[in-house]
């Protein structure tokens, strides 16, 4: 097939998303942060070790460095602009409480107090502990889901990925890993969350995102000829706020070395990086899968990637929701309880 991009209405674009997933044939959809263009990528895709991301394609990375990902080579590539809302979506309040049990937050609270227990021995600064939600709901609509997505968050990279093997996995991510176009490099350090739009920041959120930041300098300095930091700003995911550095830099380095420099950054997974993703391992109790991995797609001179944020994957009569809380000695379990109930609301409010 020609690798031309046929424009499309929107009702075209999302029969085109159904047939192929009626024919099981896998596909990537996506859409920039304050886009209105949406893309359809569909082709070949293959297992690749995120060591062997080198050439042109679509990457679709999991958390841990062993597990393979997928890579996408398009045959048939669509687009379509969306100037106004796609679902009139029922505003049901749902209580993410009345979705799990009492023991899931004893085991989730008291996994965070031993967590708490290795930073004060010294161990570690930060560490970022998940939960794997999942629920019974057979015959999802997975095109509608997503079209609830993009009307919900303008601000967020937008993404719609299926294949077979893995199912379909559906997410609105705030946070770029990083965009590189020729040699010029973009990146941010994103952590620290509040809901409450009045209230002020804390010092347990200005320590994570303290940490995260400094990582990126002592990382990604080496790797660049120049690198400036911008101001702190706060910014909206949806009903949820965060703290966000922006980074610019002139590097020469590779898609790969730059992706080794900045992932996992203490942001998904804790720091230092190899005593969180030790204690990730032992303390969580699920496979955390593409969440908190990466997508993106390398073309020419260009890359450009987002970790896996606000994400569910849809496979057989299951729905799983994967959300984060980020744990420092200044952390409270039952307010870190709290966090993951909130965080999880972000794809529950899609899916009902």
């Amino acid at each position: 097939m020609k690798n031309n991009t046929k424009k499309v209405s929107n009702n075209s674009f999302f029969e085109v998303i159904n047939n192929l997933l009626k024919k099981k044939d896998s596909f990537i959809c996506s859409r920039l942060p304050g886009s209105k263009q949406v893309n359809l990528n569909s082709g070949i895709v293959t297992k690749l070790k995120r060591s062997e991301i080198q050439d042109n394609g679509i990457f679709v990375m999991p958390f841990i460095e062993k597990n393979l990902g997928w890579m996408l080579s398009p045959s048939l590539n669509y687009e379509t602009i969306i100037e106004k809302k796609l679902n009139s979506k029922n505003n049901n309040f749902l209580n993410v409480k009345d979705l799990v049990k009492n023991e899931e937050k004893e085991n989730y609270t008291r996994s965070v107090k031993n967590l708490i227990k290795e930073i004060d021995k010294g161990k570690l600064s930060k560490i970022v502990f998940s939960k794997k939600i999942t629920l019974k709901r057979p015959n999802s609509n997975c095109v509608s889901i997503f079209k609830n997505i993009l009307d919900s968050y303008n601000d967020a990279f937008c993404y719609f990925f299926y294949t077979p093997k893995e199912g379909v996995w559906l997410g609105a991510s705030p946070e770029l890993l990083f965009k590189k176009e020729k040699n010029s490099i973009l990146t941010m350090a994103l952590a620290g969350t509040k809901f409450n739009i009045s209230s002020e920041w804390g010092d347990k959120e200005y320590s994570e995102q303290k940490i995260v930041q400094d990582e990126i300098i002592e990382n990604l300095s080496p790797l660049c000829s120049s690198l400036s930091l911008g101001e702190t700003e706060t910014v909206s995911a949806g009903k949820i706020q965060h703290l966000k550095t922006s980074f610019e830099g002139t590097t020469q380095a590779s898609t790969i070395k730059l992706i080794n420099a900045l992932f996992p950054s203490s942001a998904i997974a804790g720091f230092p990086r190899k005593t969180a993703l030790k204690l990730i391992s032992k303390h969580e109790l699920h496979e955390r899968s593409f969440y908190s991995g990466f997508i993106g797609a390398c073309k020419g001179n260009g890359s450009s990637f987002f970790v896996n944020l606000r994400c569910l994957n849809v496979k057989d009569d299951k729905i799983s929701l994967y959300v984060g809380s980020g744990i420092t000695k200044d952390s409270d379990p039952d307010n870190e309880w709290m966090e993951i109930l909130k965080k999880s609301e972000t794809m529950l409010n899609v899916i009902f």
